[in-house]
């Protein structure tokens, strides 16, 4: 009774307060249809039994019992159709429409089941033995009826799985509809969670599902901007944790002490202890709870004090950005964060998907704006409340000079590798004058030397001439010579006459011959034109680390491969299947050269044993828009 009345005071206030405010939705015409009918379940369940209980138990009163009865899942159904409407009012999908006529229909043919069953008054009141059976008992229409009153319990299934259709599309909504859909969310994974318990008798609860409902209806669609889901949901959750502690807290002292002592000492023990517990329990719960739902934002200075610590190490340069994106992303369980340059908006680093809103917070340096701070707030949140702002103002605040700290880093690499990027050509152009110009003439004037000892070889003082254009002749040889090692030592004449892929080759398969190494290049197909610096620095660090590999790995087998897995990045990566000694990398004059060949264009070097033999393994930036 207690259940009924506060089903039909629910849903009758809340249907004429929201035909008032809202009369152009359906649900307020929902709601007090659900109340009426459910006051006629209450009324003529109610007068019927009164009736047989007081000796007129007759057919129409039988009629009367089971006519009112069969409007009990009513409330069921009436939540399956607002969550199948909710928040707009119509039902939006074609499998949500046809829910809603399964539901109508199935609970319309369940209830002229109830009409016509044979059984319809069985065990359902004190009153039962009073009242005549059946007029279809026995009959082919008593036994349909019957069957299909089996569709009540189909009917609550499928409302509840109209309830899970809200959560699904809470998940996926944002903006103002998540937020609506918030609340009745509450609801349904209250209800869900509880149904199997309460259809089993498992478990007693205080009649507050209408209440429950209701409210989670009629806030987000009078009041949606004016309350707080957010905090009610999570004082709830924390609450429930504190209880369910407690309460286990509670039995299992009772028990013991029971055991122990006696049942008053026991729950005595117990009582107290719950009661020392309650304010330790509950404050820790309620941060656990905070920290879900917002991270660190209740407590700032656990975010500063994580920046800090990024800020604080040593940070490969270009990472240092990222780094900061990340701890402001994971502490504030932001969608999106991100470091775009003050100037053109350039994004440096970023973190998630920007959602529908995003505020920012510059990046400053001695009184200089050099980046700003970009973040989106949390999903279903329309902006960020003051404490967001707060903090995430403090973190740019501090993150402004390791962002002008970062800007001189990369100002000086790319000054770096503009340098090393000349030298390189430079030394290119040298290469080519010295190999095309001053060549030609040494050897020259070698042949020229030649010719004139033949043709004074039979003329007086022959011997003197003879030794003289001898010594001419070894002069312009050394010098020859002298040049061939400055012009290799420019660059390789090989990367010009063979290109890398085959410069490689060729110099790895000179330092394998006679070593028993079997040898293997693998290199990407339409291998695309290198940056001078790139190319020479790829080809001495795949010669070195070959080289490394006949002197110390003691390997059978080794692999050179050369790629650009990406078009901003140039890869070289030697492996092989040797068991070099324990001291083997230890850093020396190879692997040091290969270490400052990378970094000098800002790239990384990766060497060292693996499981099945050692691997080296450089990085190369190739730069946008370099000459080739």
């Amino acid at each position: 009774m207690v259940d009924a009345t506060l089903t039909i005071l629910a849903y009758g206030v809340a249907g004429a307060v929201l035909i008032d405010r809202r009369p152009d939705l359906p649900f307020g015409w929902i709601l007090a249809a659900g109340a009426a009918l459910h006051a006629v379940h209450a009324t003529a369940t109610l007068g019927a039994v009164a009736l047989a209980v007081n000796g007129y138990g007759s057919q129409p009163v039988r009629w009367l019992l089971v006519a009112g009865s069969g409007l009990g899942p009513l409330p069921m159904v009436v939540q399956g159709l607002v969550n199948l409407r909710f928040p707009s009012g119509r039902v939006g999908t074609r499998a949500g429409r046809w829910l809603q006529r399964a539901i109508v229909g199935g609970i319309v043919v369940a209830y002229v089941g109830y009409l016509f069953g044979a059984g319809s008054n069985a065990g359902w009141s004190p009153a039962d033995d009073r009242l005549p059976p059946s007029p279809t008992a026995g009959t082919a229409l008593g036994q349909v009826g019957d069957g299909l009153v089996v569709l009540v319990p189909l009917v609550v299934l499928l409302c509840n799985a109209a309830g899970v259709g809200v959560v699904l599309r809470f998940r996926r909504a944002t903006g103002l509809e998540r937020q609506q859909l918030k609340w009745r969310a509450v609801h349904v994974v209250y209800a869900l969670v509880l149904f199997p318990f309460v259809v089993t008798g498992l478990v007693w609860l205080p009649p507050i599902d209408s209440i429950l409902f209701v409210a989670t209806l009629v806030v987000p669609v009078l009041r949606y901007r004016l309350w707080a889901i957010d905090t009610i949901l999570r004082r709830s959750v924390a609450y429930s944790v504190v209880a369910a502690v407690l309460v286990a807290v509670y039995g299992m002292v009772a028990a013991v002490g029971s055991r122990l002592v006696s049942q008053t000492v026991g729950a005595s023990v117990a009582a107290g202890l719950v009661a020392v517990a309650f304010v330790p329990v509950r404050d820790r719960a309620q941060r656990v709870i905070d920290h879900l739902f917002y991270g660190d934002r209740s407590d700032p200075y656990a975010t500063l004090r994580e920046l800090g610590r990024r800020l604080g190490g040593a940070a490969p340069p270009g990472t240092l950005l990222a780094g900061v994106v990340d701890t402001v992303q994971t502490s504030l369980r932001l969608p999106y964060v991100a470091i775009e340059r003050a100037a053109d908006g350039t994004v440096l680093a970023a973190g998630g998907e920007p959602g529908a809103t995003v505020e920012w917070w510059p990046l400053a340096y001695d009184g200089r704006v050099e980046a700003r701070l970009v973040a989106s707030p949390r999903r279903g949140e329309d902006t960020f409340d003051q404490r967001d702002r707060d903090l995430l103002a403090d973190v740019a605040r501090h993150a402004g000079p390791a962002v002008h700290a970062e800007s001189l880093t990369a100002d000086l690499l790319a000054s770096r590798q503009r340098l090393v990027q000349a030298r390189e050509e430079e030394r290119r152009r040298l290469r080519r004058d010295l190999h095309d110009g001053l060549g030609p003439v040494l050897t020259a004037i070698g042949l020229n030397l030649d010719a004139a000892r033949v043709r004074l070889s039979a003329t007086a003082g022959a011997e003197a001439t003879d030794r003289l254009l001898a010594e001419a002749k070894a002069a312009s040889a050394q010098a020859l010579t002298d040049l061939r090692q400055v012009v290799y030592g420019l660059r390789p004449p090989s990367l010009d006459d063979l290109g890398l892929v085959g410069a490689v080759r060729a110099q790895a398969d000179r330092l394998a011959a006679g070593s028993g190494l079997a040898l293997e290049l693998d290199a990407d197909e339409g291998l695309p034109a290198l940056p001078a610096a790139v190319e020479v620095a790829a080809f001495r660090t795949a010669v070195e680390a070959v080289t490394n590999v006949v002197r110390h790995g003691r390997a059978t087998r080794c692999c050179v491969r050369l790629a650009v897995p990406h078009p901003d990045m140039m890869e070289v990566t030697v492996t092989d299947d040797g068991r070099p000694g324990p001291r083997a990398w230890t850093p020396g004059v190879g692997l040091s050269a290969m270490r400052e060949r990378a970094e000098e264009l800002g790239g990384t070097l990766d060497a060292g044993p693996t499981g099945s033999g050692g691997r080296v393994v450089v990085r190369f930036p190739l730069l946008t828009g370099a000459p080739l």
